[in-house]
Parts: C-alpha cells; sequence; structure tokens
C-alpha cells in the first residue's frame, strides 16, 4: 500500500511543526508566508494519484516520488524472482518432523530451488511445524535458514522454536548498512561491517516471517540483501492478520508477482483443541457472513455479555489473575486491567504479597512490582540482550530496584534504570503484543470499533478456549449493525486495496 495524504492540511501542519523546532522569531504575517511557500513547494513535487481536479481534501489522493520509487524497485525485484517456476520435492521416508500434506507442500517447496516462495497460512496452521521441518531439510543440504521478522521478540521465538537463526529485520538491514538520517531519509551506508551472522551465501534461504507486517523500505533493504548474495527468499504471513505500520502491501505485491508454483497455502487449521472452533476460526478469517459468525460465536459461549464495564473488568481480572491471556485494544485499556489483575491476585493468600513487603520496587508509570509478576519488557536493548514485548517472571528484586528475571528457557538481570523506565505488569496485553503468542486460554475486550484482523488475531491464541468479552450496550450497537459486520463491526471482509 503506498504512503498516501490529503492535499495540503497534513503538509501545512508538518511544515509549522519544523518551523517551530527552528525556533524562527518572525512578524506574523511574514511568518504565515513563509509556512505557505514551503507548504506550496512541497505540494508541487508531490505526484496526484487521482486525475480529478475537485478531489475533496479528507481523500488521501498525493505522494511522494521517493514513494513510487521504493514500490516500483520492491515490484521489480519481486518480478524478476518470480520468472522461474519452483519445484517441489517429494517429502516421504526422509525422517522430518510429523507433518500434513499441506505442511509437507510448504516444505518442499521452500527446501528446493524457488528464487521466491509465498506461503500464506491462517493462525494456528502450523507454520513453525513446516519451518522446523524445513530448517532440518536445508542442514541436511549444507543451506542455511534465516529466519527475519518484524520485531525482535518475534525473531527469538522464531529461532527457539524452528533451530533456525533469528533476526528482527531491522537488525539485519542495519548491519548491511541501511540508515534512516536526522532528515528522515533512508538510505545505504557504503562503508557499513557487515556482521557474520547476516552474511548469505548462494543456496540459503532468507525468509520472512509475518511478511504481512513488514514496510516497504524494510522489505525492500532485505530483498536487495538476498540479491547480492543469491540467496533465495521466502515471505511467510496473512493478510486477514495484523497489517505494517508503516507502507505495507508487501504480501499482496508477492502474491500478485509470485509464479504460481510457488504460491502454497496453510489451510488446515492444528491449533485449537475443538475442531469446531478451528472451523469458526476459518470464517472469522475471512469475514464471509458476519453476522452468522457473531451468533455461532454468542451460541457457544464465546461471546459473553456483561451488565456493565465494572462487571466486565472484574471477570477479566479473575481471568488473567488465574493465568489466561487478557487481550485489550488500548494500552490504557491494559492499564487498568492489570491493575484490576494485580489488586485480584493481590486479595488471593496464594498469589497476594504484603503491601510493605521489601521485596517490591515501582516503575515510572507507578505500578508497583513484585516477585512472582508477569512483567514485559518494553524496549530492545542489545546490551542487556532483551527485546520488546517478551513476557517474564519476577523472580527477584535487589535493594536498588534490580530485577531478575525468568523467561522461557533463560535467567536475567535488569539494571534499576531500565527496570524502572522500560518494564511494565504484563498481565494484560495489546492485540501487537499478543500476537504470536499460543496460549491454553485468551480472554479478549477489544470493543466493537476493532478492526477485521486484531479481532481475528485476538481470538485465535487459546488453543482451548476464546472468549470476547463485552459489555451490553456493546452487544447492543453489533446487533443492530447485524453482527460484526462491515462498517464498525470487527468480523468484515477486509479492504484488499
Amino acid at each position: 500500500m503506498r504512503g498516501r495524504w490529503t492535499a495540503t492540511p497534513p503538509i501545512r501542519g508538518k511544515v509549522e511543526v519544523l518551523l517551530a523546532q527552528t525556533n524562527l522569531v518572525a512578524e506574523p504575517g511574514a511568518r504565515i508566508e513563509l509556512a505557505e511557500d514551503i507548504t506550496a513547494r512541497a505540494a508541487a513535487r508531490c505526484v496526484r494519484l487521482l486525475a480529478s481536479p475537485d478531489v475533496p481534501e479528507h481523500v488521501r489522493a498525493l505522494t511522494s516520488p521517493q514513494v513510487l520509487a521504493v514500490e516500483g524497485d520492491l515490484v521489480r525485484r519481486l518480478a524478476r524472482r518470480a520468472e522461474t517456476p519452483a519445484r517441489r520435492v517429494r517429502l516421504q521416508g526422509r525422517g522430518l518432523v510429523r507433518i500434513d500434506p499441506t505442511q509437507a507442500a510448504v516444505v518442499g517447496t521452500l527446501a528446493v530451488d524457488g528464487t521466491l516462495v509465498v506461503v500464506e497460512g491462517a493462525a494456528g496452521a502450523g507454520k513453525t511445524t513446516a519451518l522446523r521441518a524445513t530448517q532440518e531439510l536445508l542442514a541436511r543440504q549444507g543451506h542455511r535458514l534465516l529466519v527475519v521478522t518484524p520485531t525482535l521478540k518475534a525473531a527469538e521465538v522464531a529461532a527457539a522454536e524452528t533451530g533456525a537463526d533469528g533476526r528482527s529485520a531491522a537488525w539485519m538491514v542495519h548491519q548491511h548498512g541501511w540508515r534512516w538520517d536526522d532528515d528522515g531519509h533512508w538510505a545505504r551506508r557504503p562503508d557499513a561491517t557487515t556482521a557474520p551472522a547476516t552474511c548469505l551465501r548462494p543456496g540459503d534461504l532468507l525468509l520472512v516471517d509475518e511478511a504481512g507486517m513488514l514496510d516497504q523500505d524494510t522489505t525492500r533493504a532485505l530483498l536487495t540483501i538476498a540479491d547480492e548474495a543469491g540467496a533465495r527468499v521466502a515471505l511467510v504471513g496473512d493478510r486477514h492478520q495484523l497489517p505494517a505500520v508503516g507502507r505495507g502491501g508487501v504480501l499482496d505485491h508477492a502474491l500478485a508477482w509470485a509464479h504460481p508454483t510457488a504460491v502454497v497455502t496453510l489451510e488446515t487449521v492444528h491449533r485449537f483443541s475443538d475442531p469446531g472452533y478451528a472451523a469458526l476460526s476459518l470464517r472469522m478469517r475471512t469475514g464471509e457472513d458476519p453476522a452468522a459468525v457473531f451468533d455461532a460465536l454468542h451460541r457457544r459461549g464465546s461471546l459473553v455479555v456483561h451488565p456493565s464495564d465494572v462487571e466486565r473488568t472484574a471477570a477479566l481480572a479473575e481471568a488473567g489473575a488465574a493465568g489466561d491471556l487478557v487481550v485489550a485494544g488500548t494500552r490504557e485499556h491494559v492499564a487498568s486491567l492489570n491493575a484490576a489483575i494485580r489488586d485480584q491476585r493481590q486479595a488471593d493468600p496464594a498469589t497476594g504479597d504484603p503491601a510493605d513487603s521489601a521485596d517490591s520496587m515501582v516503575t515510572a508509570r507507578g505500578e508497583r512490582i513484585v516477585l512472582g509478576d508477569r512483567v514485559a519488557t518494553r524496549r530492545n536493548d542489545p546490551d542487556l540482550g532483551v527485546a520488546k514485548r517478551p513476557t517474564w517472571t519476577v523472580t527477584g528484586i535487589d535493594d536498588d530496584g534490580s530485577l531478575t528475571l525468568r523467561g522461557r528457557s533463560r535467567d536475567w538481570m535488569l539494571p534499576v534504570e531500565y527496570a524502572t523506565r522500560f518494564v511494565e505488569l504484563a498481565y494484560a496485553t495489546t492485540v501487537h503484543g499478543a500476537h504470536g503468542e499460543t496460549v491454553d486460554r485468551a480472554h479478549v475486550a477489544i470493543g466493537d470499533t476493532a478492526g477485521a484482523a486484531a479481532a481475528y488475531v485476538a481470538m485465535t491464541r487459546g488453543r482451548h478456549g476464546n472468549t470476547e468479552s463485552a459489555t451490553r450496550d456493546c452487544h447492543l450497537r453489533l446487533s443492530e449493525c447485524g453482527g460484526l459486520s462491515s462498517g464498525r463491526g470487527a468480523w468484515r471482509r477486509r479492504d484488499r486495496r
């Protein structure tokens, strides 16, 4: 998706910000004239996406030559890789991890010689198992699988679960010289020193996981790295899940240009213990007949209606205190739920902690952290070896406020400076924080204004249960608009622009 903006208001707003940053002192009339002149010059250098001269101001109809150049180069690199058909190897008797036929098709395509492979699959369709088998097969061939992801947290999870090298896409391209300068220009430094861990060889596979969340600038840089090394590229993701924060549409472009033999779809859902919910999750994903999906969720007890927000918060606090994943739509709601869950745990003798306990610390946000709390780190810090969004259990608190944390496979010490600023309670999380997680049970409170992708991701985290908690007012609004339907409802057909 191209970066687009409306005619002049956003440009004028940015001009005002930049002028304020210069500490310019001028007469009001002269300052206004300067701002208008800069705005006009900037608008003149933009490219109009619509030919009509009377485009309403609220319609995003402008873009920049640089945006078009990036997208054009990205498409050209994808198209060059798509010229050759992809072969598929049969996997019978190869001693790999147990996989189903669709996973075997993925592995058989990834592990051969296709220069561009695209894999799209639903939540819980066994992508990790397929990648683990791919890693085993490539290793036998003497080739490397390097998995890059939009976040460091996802890269660490991918490395642990597949056995492949896992890196964040940002770190990968940074090692190869790409930087944002102070003026917001994205360019490559010719003198950058490349870390050995990021070096690829011909025949290696650079696999971009969660490719739908990656922006165009980073993807273009990754393709350039692979082109220079003679490495193969695979894009894995799902257009029905969370999109890129910046200019996205990468997976759409890849699917549009990839050779038909190089496109594989994972269609069998393995995550859920209830086959009925697995089938329903596929209906959530496509957005077809949202009213029927809404009714089906309600009938099976996956949509619970509370009289008010007070009752809903109490129910979510009880679920979170019991160890279930709680997902909310905003960071503000997450913070309030974390406080409620923390209070619930404090009231339970089995999990509570004395209010005057010495084994506690208070963060800059005012959250009190005690032994046994589930917390998240909120900032990537390569010097400390921690990523943004992983969750930990507090196992030690020093007198100065330093924390000892236990993660999936390691213990970690965080100094008080980091702990105070970048550690927070993590009994509840946002949809982005929950993305990539698989738990036993998940409880969701994202409201009736959530997008289709957010709703689908949130309601597919739990193996044995996924429950949307709504208030009565929210339920009435959903019912009035025909369920989670087009317009404001969550499970609506997504925009494929």
